[in-house]
């Protein structure tokens, strides 16, 4: 097992010259780390690695994954997705880091697999290594934020998460495809005590990030919906997202009710579309964004709120990703051997100083 501990870890990040890919390898060369920008495309990665003092990896881990094990990584990020697109074999990577005797983290937001990498857990406990997914805003950084706003209640009524970037962030066509796949369609929700079917961009509520600073968001399907109920007694459990436009978020609501309604499915082409739209909407909005973390519960018979609220300036906001890998690397809090959902795998303390260099508040409240 590689050790974590002082130590400067050798990363291949797989998409790691993609929208988060580089973000998180632009934190983790800050903590000096030795980086591999692995992908397809190498030449599209070489500016940045230059930049970074990093090397570039011709791998499609889809055909060959095998070649990211020639530089003998003690850990392999997989930046790349959508998750929920791999195919029969979504797993073959993160079974080739056990073999190897390589820790592995992800970025997954996708459901299904982030829960299905439990399956090779025995094998990674076996090889005394890590194997993280989602190790990203959801459910990493959200669950670790939620354990944090339980402790010494006695009942949780509501786990309310949300993520409302600004405009200006950066998306590339993964990103496009991850909200988008699931817009339109049932999921199920724990509500009040019991599960019900919700679709995904619809339930709006508005949240108030800080003054001057609304959002609207909407029901996503994320890891948190699904995994945090076996975790917790919550009565309910909900996640949404926002775009910051309103005429982004009418239209994904029009898409939502058109896909339930004639049951549409969209090729690729319009992917395709949605992703130069966005392009073409970059200039407008801000680069100011947040993420809200609510918890209801009762403690002693008394109703207590506790709200935490994230607001990154100055376009940091997309950096959030990266986060929950950069401060595990960091060491100071090692995640036990085994292969799992990355949930509360690391304190609160020590991931909110893994955000210090960034342009990000953090405020904690708590009513009664």
């Amino acid at each position: 097992m590689p050790d974590l501990k002082n130590h400067t870890m050798k990363v291949v990040i797989i998409g790691g010259y993609g929208v988060f890919g580089a973000l998180t390898a632009r934190l983790l060369a800050r903590d000096g780390h030795q980086l591999w920008l692995a992908g397809r495309q190498p030449s599209k990665g070489r500016a940045l690695a230059r930049e970074l003092g990093a090397e570039t990896l011709a791998v499609d881990i889809h055909s060959a994954p095998e070649v990211i094990f020639d530089v003998a990584p003690d850990v392999v990020i997989d930046a790349a997705g959508p998750f929920q697109h791999y195919g029969q074999d979504p797993y073959h990577v993160p079974r080739l880091c056990v073999q190897h005797g390589c820790h592995y983290l992800d970025l997954s937001d996708s459901s299904e697999f982030t829960k299905g990498i439990a399956e090779m857990n025995a094998k990674a406990e076996a090889a005394n290594v890590f194997v993280l997914s989602g190790a990203s805003s959801v459910p990493g950084l959200s669950s670790i934020i939620v354990e944090d706003l339980i402790e010494g209640l006695d009942k949780i009524d509501l786990i309310d998460i949300a993520i409302l970037p600004g405009n200006r962030a950066p998306r590339g066509m993964s990103v496009i495809k991850s909200i988008v796949s699931g817009v339109g369609h049932p999921s199920q929700v724990l509500r009040d005590g019991s599960w019900q079917t919700v679709r995904g961009w619809t339930d709006r509520k508005i949240y108030s990030l800080a003054p001057g600073l609304r959002r609207a968001g909407y029901f996503v399907d994320v890891p948190d919906i699904h995994l945090l109920p076996n975790r917790i007694a919550a009565s309910t459990v909900m996640f949404r997202a926002g775009l910051e436009l309103a005429e982004m978020n009418a239209s994904l609501s029009a898409l939502a009710w058109f896909r339930h309604r004639w049951r549409l499915s969209l090729p690729d082409l319009a992917y395709s579309a949605l992703y130069w739209l966005s392009k073409a909407l970059y200039p407008f909005g801000t680069d100011r964004g947040g993420m809200q973390v609510h918890v209801t519960g009762r403690k002693n018979g008394q109703s207590i709120t506790r709200t935490w609220t994230l607001i990154a300036e100055d376009g940091d906001g997309p950096f959030v990703p990266g986060i929950t890998c950069r401060a595990i690397l960091r060491g100071n809090v090692k995640p036990r051997s085994g292969a799992r959902p990355c949930l509360a795998e690391i304190p609160r303390r020590v991931v909110e100083d893994a955000m210090s260099d960034l342009a990000i508040a953090i405020r904690l409240d708590e009513t009664v």
